[in-house]
């Protein structure tokens, strides 16, 4: 995984968020379990309600020159999109059930909602008007291709239908630690879209970039429970180069080793 691999699906995601697709704001950040497989081969899902999943599954690069190992090449992005008979909800007026708005609790309208979904999820990540689409553009330097699978499954007369749109994408590089942000870049507008929107992964990021806000150490207790002092001690005895067999002072020997 890189970083730009990281952007470009959280990016996706928050496109997707404000975008206006069948699902609102269910769309996930790389959530294994929204459509699983059953020892059976059965499909099954955790959702309450129609979803678009959002994973960056592999990435190669073949021409190392210019940018060596922060290189990504060419990116699979997989939007995964599932609808199923528990997801409808009844209305009490009239007794009927429905997918989402519009769509009756039908095999035909499932069909019909993955349909839409895979029109949705191209227009919005292509919408000059959504913020977070033109980032995700900006990453990508050219669309390779696309492909749409579906699948489905039943157990105990429940159906779920699943589709897949995975798109291949050429991307950018990684920034070397520490490089200035291009003024208006991507990288540049997607940070800024970062702490506009509150994201939580804004202090990973700023530490993967070598951000001066960043600190060494404090942002890391936030993101990983980590305490200071368990940082230190992991830098004193894998960054630091310390051998283990070292007896050490301070917060090595307050971690109890040493």
């Amino acid at each position: 995984m890189s970083m730009t691999m990281m952007a470009l699906r959280i990016a996706a995601v928050q496109a997707l968020k404000a975008g206006g697709t069948l699902v609102g704001d269910n769309v996930l950040d790389s959530q294994i379990s929204a459509i699983d497989q059953t020892a059976d081969g059965r499909l099954r899902s955790d959702q309450q309600r129609p979803f678009i999943a959002v994973y960056t599954d592999a990435a190669k690069s073949q021409d190392l020159a210019q940018t060596g190992l922060r290189s990504n090449g060419r990116v699979d992005i997989m939007l995964n999109s599932g609808v199923s008979l528990t997801m409808a909800q009844t209305d009490k007026a009239t007794g009927e059930a429905s997918i989402v708005e519009g769509f009756p609790a039908t095999d035909a309208h499932f069909e019909a909602v993955l349909d839409v979904l895979d029109v949705q999820i191209g227009r919005v990540l292509t919408d000059p008007d959504n913020e977070w689409a033109q980032v995700f553009g900006d990453f990508v330097q050219r669309y390779v291709a696309k492909e749409h699978l579906r699948s489905s499954s039943a157990a105990e007369n429940v159906r779920l239908a699943a589709g897949q749109t995975r798109l291949t994408v050429e991307v950018l590089a990684d920034p070397r630690l520490g490089q200035p942000l291009a003024e208006g870049g991507a990288w540049m507008r997607f940070m800024a879209l970062m702490e506009q929107y509150d994201v939580p992964q804004l202090a990973m990021f700023r530490q993967l970039l070598g951000a001066a806000e960043a600190g060494n150490y404090a942002e890391f207790e936030r993101l990983t429970g980590m305490t200071v002092k368990d940082a230190e001690t992991l830098r004193l005895y894998t960054f630091g180069g310390v051998q283990r067999d070292v007896v050490v002072t301070g917060a090595a020997s307050d971690a109890g080793i040493g």
